[in-house]
């Protein structure tokens, strides 16, 4: 899956270690992202529009819909840009590896229920297309904080703690084996 990333990086003219733009990612794919006010200039039914606009809006983020051929997402204008940003990642990590869309259903209370796998495998996408594991290894043994990802990548603290969890466990092993990292007044000798 890394390798897909990489591809797509590539294709925007970006390193392995650039922030890159999920917008960017999905206009050079041909998907176009709509909100919901974007979906009614566009003649969506009410029907459509209510499904998605009723209720509680933090139960949903973002979909991506099949239209033929061709694909769009969806995006709930109502979340931060940051987890609009991550929502847009997730689902293009769908798009990029190809899930079919015959894995969705609707349960008996008619909200979706989704194939785990699948789930699992656009989240891991998600946080390669926006915090590759290059950029994580460099971030954690410069000892960046969450904060300060955060703010480099655009998103929240909480997905850049989520990438960099296991960059640092590997940073803070390699600098106690040999002996690197924190000098005696506590500041980092790598930063």
């Amino acid at each position: 899956m890394r390798e897909v990333v990489l591809e797509e990086r590539e294709g925007l003219g970006l390193s392995p270690t650039d922030p890159l733009d999920p917008y960017a990612l999905a206009e050079a794919h041909g998907i176009p992202v709509y909100g919901l006010e974007g979906l009614l200039a566009h003649g969506v039914s009410d029907e459509a529009f209510s499904h998605f606009a009723m209720g509680n809006s933090t139960v949903w983020s973002a979909a991506l819909l099949p239209l033929g051929t061709a694909r769009v997402i969806v995006e709930n204008e109502s979340h931060a840009r940051v987890r609009r940003r991550s929502n847009i990642a997730h689902e293009l990590g769908h798009f990029l590896l190809e899930h079919p869309f015959d894995n969705v259903i609707l349960g008996e209370d008619h909200k979706r229920q989704f194939d785990e796998r699948q789930e699992k495998e656009a989240t891991f996408m998600a946080g390669e297309l926006l915090i590759p594991l290059a950029a994580a290894e460099r971030m954690a043994f410069h000892g960046w904080d969450n904060a300060r990802v955060a703010e480099a990548y655009e998103v929240s603290t909480q997905f850049a703690q989520m990438q960099m969890k296991g960059q640092r466990v590997r940073a803070e092993r390699a600098a106690h084996k040999y002996g690197f990292g924190k000098s005696e007044t506590g500041s980092s000798s790598y930063s």
